[in-house]
């Protein structure tokens, strides 16, 4: 039995071969579009989501998947290993993370540990602050405990950003390191991974910019930057044109990581050799250690659409 596993559910951008190599468990979450329920990943492809996106007149959303589904992940995983972790989206951006935990409660014997969870939590489970400097002793007492831990941690982040940081954990567990030192590697990971993406259309956002803004956008051809800042999406930038949107973008992440080590994650829906070339332009500006390209997933794409771009970045 090995010591600890990581779960991710399918709104988290990882590369396609680390489920296999890691021995990361992904859930699938719920889509709804066209009054069916689709299992992202499973029933439903990018490409899928996209044309629903395109053609439903209710735009598709994610659900949480339900109590009894995450349980048995836990149970299935703790059969094998003795801790489980599950670093989920922003709490701001989804309800993942409350389920984790209120699902977590129902596994006999387990105990729980909530990394930067909204608001305060009852004495049952165990609340860490990673932006506290304390935090490293108090993640140093879960070497007591008894049996089986779940730890659910808010990411503050979605899409490949989240990637990053399960990554992270994955390679701590690999390296055979312990749950507090995972957790520690992870924590430190989220404070230096940053994401930003951007809109080829104003079409899928008119519920948070309002329709007057986005009519007003199209008209002027204006490309806004977006970001997950503080675990929200928000409007950084707004240029004139795709190209001056992409250098936009790049100058965002330059100005955050300078000259220091990153990790990168080109994303991209349904936009691949769009964001190889991107990627290529991150190489020649940033101090590139590894890289990879891949699906936003629907979480990031709902808001996109077909071509939206993005960079996910991790300092190291």
């Amino acid at each position: 039995m090995s010591d600890t596993t990581i779960l991710i559910d399918s709104t988290t951008v990882i590369p396609p071969t680390w489920s296999s190599e890691y021995g990361v468990t992904i859930i699938p979450v719920p889509i709804h579009a066209g009054g069916k329920e689709y299992r992202d990943g499973v029933d439903i492809t990018a490409e899928q989501f996209v044309s629903l996106l395109e053609t439903s007149k209710a735009r598709p959303s994610t659900a949480v998947p339900g109590l009894g589904e995450f349980m048995s992940f836990y149970e299935r995983l703790l059969q094998q290993h003795r801790n489980i972790i599950y670093p989920v989206p922003s709490t701001k951006l989804t309800g993942l993370f409350n389920a984790a935990i209120q699902a977590a409660k129902q596994i006999n014997d387990a105990r729980i540990l909530a990394i930067d969870p909204p608001g305060e939590w009852e004495e049952e489970v165990y609340a860490v602050d990673s932006s506290d400097l304390g935090s490293g002793d108090r993640l140093a007492e879960i070497r007591s405990w008894d049996g089986p831990v779940i730890t659910v941690m808010n990411t503050g982040f979605a899409s490949g950003a989240t990637g990053l940081i399960a990554m992270e954990g994955c390679t701590a567990v690999q390296e055979g390191l312990a749950l507090d030192e995972t957790l520690r590697r992870m924590m430190a990971a989220k404070r230096g991974t940053g994401i930003y993406f951007i809109l080829p259309t104003l079409d899928y956002v008119v519920d948070r910019v309002g329709y007057l803004r986005a009519f007003l956008g199209t008209l002027l051809k204006l490309k806004p930057v977006l970001a997950i800042q503080n675990g929200s999406v928000e409007d950084v930038a707004r240029v004139r044109g795709e190209n001056k949107a992409k250098r936009q973008m790049l100058d965002l992440v330059e100005q955050a990581v300078g000259d220091r080590q990153v990790d990168i994650y080109a994303l991209h829906s349904l936009a691949q050799g769009e964001a190889e070339a991107l990627l290529e332009q991150v190489k020649l500006a940033l101090n590139v250690r590894n890289s990879w390209v891949g699906e936003i997933g629907c979480t990031v794409s709902r808001y996109t659409g077909r071509g939206g771009l993005g960079i996910a970045f991790r300092v190291v």
